[in-house]
């Protein structure tokens, strides 16, 4: 009996921190949107590949660049307050590996640019060539990309796509190695994000925990939620921050009213946080007296828990929970 007690609490547990992951990644996709954040590390990756600004700005100029960046409702490209157009936040591998041969290819001519595939073979080794003397760090690497182009006469359709595919490889090794470092930045990100709704939400693992350990009925309720949640597809299909609020589990804050009618806005009253509301004076009875310093060691350790959970994501405790509801053995139904 009592180990699923233990059981039905670790499922409490991790759906709590499945409800705060999803919050916490609901609020970090809008502020990330916003910002621009996917958008700016990405031209930062393409300005280390090209290694120079000013074929960064003919790449993302190119229309099948263009064509990724947001649009607005009736399709046209958003444009940032400087007028110009918003980079897009993602480009797939083959649209990078055509845009940025043809960019790379042109570079060193003078004139408009032209298409890769109307090239002629001299055009090509002229541009090179060119391209060897204004920009010879780009130059160095596109050797490896289009190795022996002298004895590319009788083939030039074959060279030119394994161009395109060295070209690729090479994007999706950058990408890889800047995916690792905005998935660290994310990471940070989402801690004091998930810190900042727990304290919000009032998600206190440790409370959480005590609660659920202590009062069957609560538990029974929150594991039939979790039940519920492990059946869908994706977290987001029964959570998101809208309704985290609501969802019952022993999260939130309560408050208790003082018989005092003197108090400000936000105050503090033998030791106790007080806010009024209502002309009434409340006393914040989910926080311990401020003279109980263990008490708010132990508080602040539960925001914290609560703050790294968050980090971890939301499909990391999805794949969790669904693991720990299908070792729970069912109830009998009743008759």
């Amino acid at each position: 009996m009592q180990l699923d007690a233990i059981l039905e609490v670790a499922i409490g547990l991790v759906f709590v921190w499945l409800v705060i992951s999803v919050a916490t990644m609901e609020v970090q996709n809008r502020i990330s949107a916003l910002l621009g954040w996917r958008a700016e590390q990405l031209e930062k990756s393409i300005l280390s590949m090209l290694k120079d600004e000013a074929l960064v700005k003919k790449f993302y100029e190119h229309p099948l660049v263009i064509e990724l960046s947001p649009k607005d409702s009736n399709g046209n490209p958003i444009k940032d307050k400087n007028g110009a157009i918003r980079r897009p936040g993602y480009i797939p591998n083959a649209t990078f590996s055509a845009v940025a041969c043809e960019v790379i290819m042109n570079a060193g001519k003078e004139g408009e640019d032209i298409p890769l595939d109307t090239m002629s073979i001299s055009e090509i080794k002229a541009s090179l060539k060119a391209l060897a003397e204004k920009n010879p760090n780009l130059e160095r690497v596109n050797h490896y990309l289009l190795p022996n182009m002298e004895k590319a006469a009788d083939n030039m359709d074959a060279k030119l796509a394994e161009y395109r595919k060295n070209t690729e490889a090479w994007f999706n090794d950058v990408m890889s190695q800047a995916s690792n470092w905005y998935k660290l930045r994310a990471q940070w990100m989402a801690f004091w994000i998930g810190l900042a709704v727990a304290v919000f939400i009032n998600i206190d693992t440790i409370n959480i925990a005590q609660k659920l350990w202590q009062e069957p009925t609560a538990r029974a309720i929150i594991v039939a939620q979790a039940q519920n949640t492990a059946q869908s597809d994706t977290p987001t299909d029964t959570i998101s921050f809208a309704t985290a609020k609501s969802l019952n589990f022993p999260a939130g804050w309560t408050t208790t009213s003082l018989d005092t009618k003197s108090c400000r806005m936000i105050d503090i009253i033998d030791y106790e946080f007080v806010i009024r509301s209502a002309g009434d004076c409340l006393s914040v009875t989910s926080l311990p007296a401020l003279n109980n310093g263990w008490g708010i060691l132990v508080k602040l350790f539960g925001y914290l828990l609560s703050a790294a959970a968050a980090a971890q994501g939301a499909p990391f405790w999805f794949d969790i929970l669904r693991k720990l509801v299908g070792i729970k053995p069912q109830q009998p139904e009743t008759k």
